[in-house]
């Protein structure tokens, strides 16, 4: 990395599509030079093309890639209920302790201050 100001990279990364073409080299000249100063440019793209370039099967990286999604959406769930369930009310039990132990350290200072 040149910077550390080069972490926030402005180019978008290639999408699945151009990926995909490029694999099937499906793509013309002009395109693919582009599309390979594209990855070279960027550690994503080229992460995201070694990849694509791993499965032996290209038609399955729709299927593959839709799966993955879902099972995303479905833990983005899973840790959005347990936040909602993590409220105030149930946290009823902490505050209690946290009190009771705040008191016990005053009445403990005032004791030990004024015993003298």
């Amino acid at each position: 990395m040149k910077s550390w100001r080069a972490i926030f990279n402005k180019e978008a990364p290639l999408s699945d599509d151009e990926l995909i073409n490029y694999l099937k080299n499906e793509v013309n000249a002009d395109e693919m030079h582009d599309l390979e100063q594209k990855i070279a440019a960027s550690d994503f793209n080229m992460d995201a093309l070694e990849g694509l370039s791993a499965f032996k099967d290209k038609s399955q990286i729709a299927n593959t890639t839709h799966l993955l999604n879902q099972q995303l959406k479905k833990q983005i769930n899973k840790s959005k209920s347990k936040r909602r369930k993590r409220n105030i009310e149930s946290q009823q039990w902490i505050i209690l302790v946290t009190l009771a132990i705040l008191l016990l350290s005053i009445f403990g200072y005032l004791l030990i201050h004024y015993s003298r």
